[in-house]
């Protein structure tokens, strides 16, 4: 996995630089201000300024490059450096406004931090214009045209050579936006002002780069190492599965480590956060937590909303109202092994998932040594971790219902979103029941309606664009039967096998009263004016009852006092603690008892 690089330096913490943990947009007050640290005074020139046009490009640029190197100076822990940075990343502060931001370069070109993408972080900028900036920050261009040298001794020559041109701590505008005839064309929006200063932290250059927007026209496509998990992202289905593609993560970001090169090192954020590589797929992705630093180094998803952000759990557990992350950490420190983790949360990223979906995260701390050339050794103390969409609960329908068991064949079924209607002559279909294709094209879904369901369907599958790949007609589907059906995407249709459901017979609650303190299943569920909720209690104290919707906010308070030893029944009527109706949804009903609390999810359709 190592390749050749011009420049030996300091890799600790590069790898990994800047779903659990927030889902609200950046903002000023979610960098915090780690305790000791000198919060950052208000530097004399903003972002702002230049947006309105009362200062140049230039002063700001060479403003935030005295700004970087006095905190340089001044830097001794991580945290610190994680707070300054978080700071010049948000939207409205004085480092960012508009199209006027930071972007900070190593020596090789990479982009290190951009303060509007982190998503970019890793990526080797466009050579054509990295050369243009080079060459305006004094660099010869006989310098320049050596790194590309395929004689070892040339390039490496060159490369002391560039380094100690940016070690002066040159500035210039640069602009690469005409085109050199016999050169280059001329690359849109590749202009603006650079200026370097010398990182005391990592011993090198780094160049400041403002008034350029960047974006994914201006880096290059490169060859990306993935490494050979055994097992990959897209292999994740269970709890077994999961725990293996973390021990596959470490031992990747491990062996990363070992080599010290920084150019591998950036290739492997990029392979981390590639959605057609081994390390994310669909819901699944990882995350590395620095335990030294308590740091989010990197996010495999997210990385502008977590890496180099505090650790402030947001998150809440819709079910216990518990907050996420600290389960998290606790799991991972739990045993050698690491540990579980499952809860309730409707991602609003994801527009399939729902609060009702469980998911499964396995968290595990890694440690692990590392030499430096000089002999000395530091010590590595990683979390990290994934998780995965369980599977949502079976809920019987209030009416006439049936089910469905379809699998999808042909070319690319997977994610597919087919949707079924009732075919009514003269009425426009109404695909009202959908679901998506599984990687083998399979699907399951229930049908309900208080009119009946038996008849005649039609069905269409759509791709993730939202064209129609595939349409079926005449598909017969009865009450109270499970169909399994065969689709092609060429829109045949057929009917494998149909069986009878079991028949659903209510059960009062009164008859499923626990021995032992806890909830009895709410009769109905679902329901469409009131549900009845029934708890049994085997010793007296105080209890209990509260409402929470899927956002885990208490919305009802139906008991908080203490009760004797007994079986206890309560209505709900869909209030909330106003007596204002509650709109269609999942609820989750929490009973904290002497000795224990229980949850349960009830399900609300008007």
């Amino acid at each position: 996995m190592k390749t050749r690089t011009s420049y030996t330096i300091p890799i600790v913490g590069l790898l990994v630089l800047a779903g659990v943990f927030s889902n609200a947009p950046p903002a000023l007050a979610n960098c915090g201000i780690p305790p000791g640290v000198t919060p950052l005074a208000e530097p004399g020139v903003t972002a702002q300024q230049v947006e309105n046009g009362s200062v140049s490009l230039v002063d700001f640029t060479l403003e935030m490059r005295n700004q970087y190197k006095t905190l340089s100076q001044n830097i001794t822990t991580l945290e610190e450096m994680a707070y300054y940075i978080c700071l010049t990343r948000q939207e409205g502060s004085a480092y960012r406004s508009g199209s006027t931001y930071l972007v900070a370069l190593t020596p090789d070109g990479r982009i290190y931090v951009h303060a509007k993408s982190m998503a970019l972080s890793g990526w080797q900028l466009n050579p054509l214009i990295y050369g243009e900036i080079l060459l305006a920050l004094g660099v010869s261009p006989t310098d320049l045209a050596n790194l590309a040298s395929p004689d070892p001794a040339t390039a490496a020559q060159a490369g002391a050579a560039v380094f100690n041109t940016l070690s002066q701590e040159p500035d210039a505008p640069f602009d690469a936006t005409t085109p050199i005839p016999g050169l280059r064309p001329g690359i849109p929006g590749a202009a603006g002002h650079a200026a370097v200063y010398f990182s005391v932290n990592f011993r090198l250059p780094l160049v400041l780069l403002a008034g350029f927007d960047i974006n994914e026209t201006h880096v290059v496509k490169e060859e990306i190492d993935y490494g050979a998990p055994a097992i990959t992202a897209k292999d994740v289905v269970d709890r077994e599965t999961l725990k293996a593609f973390v021990e596959e993560a470490w031992k990747f970001v491990f062996a990363l480590h070992q080599t010290r090169d920084l150019t591998a090192s950036s290739k492997a954020r990029i392979a981390l956060r590639d959605p057609n590589g081994p390390w994310r797929h669909g819901s699944v992705y990882l995350y590395i937590l620095d335990r030294i630093s308590n740091i989010i180094f990197f996010h495999g998803a997210f990385p502008d909303r977590f890496e180099f952000k505090p650790l402030i759990p947001t998150v809440r557990d819709v079910v216990t109202g518990e907050f996420v992350l600290p389960q998290v950490i606790a799991a991972a420190t739990s045993s050698p092994e690491g540990g579980f983790v499952e809860y309730y949360f409707d991602d609003p990223n994801d527009d399939t998932d729902r609060a009702d979906i469980p998911k499964v995260g396995y968290a595990r701390e890694f440690t692990g040594t590392i030499k430096e050339v000089d002999g000395t050794t530091f010590q590595l103390r990683y979390i990290i971790g994934s998780g995965f969409y369980g599977r949502a609960p079976d809920v019987v329908p209030d009416g006439p219902f049936t089910q469905v068991e379809a699998t999808v064949s042909g070319d690319a079924v997977e994610g597919l979103n087919v949707a079924f209607a009732r075919s009514i002559a003269g009425q426009q279909p109404d695909y009202a029941y959908s679901a998506v294709t599984d990687a083998n094209g399979s699907l399951s879904l229930t049908i309900s309606n208080p009119d009946g369901v038996s008849g005649y369907y039609t069905a269409r599958a759509s791709n993730a664009d939202g064209e129609i790949v595939g349409q079926w007609h005449s598909i017969p589907l009865n009450h109270n039967q499970r169909q399994v059906l065969k689709l092609t995407l060429g829109g045949n249709m057929e009917v494998v096998r149909v069986e009878p459901l079991a028949a659903a017979k209510p059960v009062l609650a009164a008859e499923t009263v626990p021995e032992v303190s806890g909830l009895a299943p709410n009769f109905p569920n679902p329901f469409n004016s009131a549900t009845l909720i029934t708890y049994h209690l085997s010793s007296p104290g105080p209890v209990q009852l509260v409402i929470y919707n899927v956002l885990g906010q208490p919305v009802r308070t139906l008991v908080n006092e203490s009760q004797a030893a007994g079986t206890y029944q309560i209505r709900w009527d869909v209030l909330d603690q106003r007596g204002i109706s509650l709109s269609t949804g999942t609820y989750i009903a929490r009973l904290s008892y002497p000795g224990g609390v229980q949850t349960q999810r009830l399900l609300y359709l008007k």
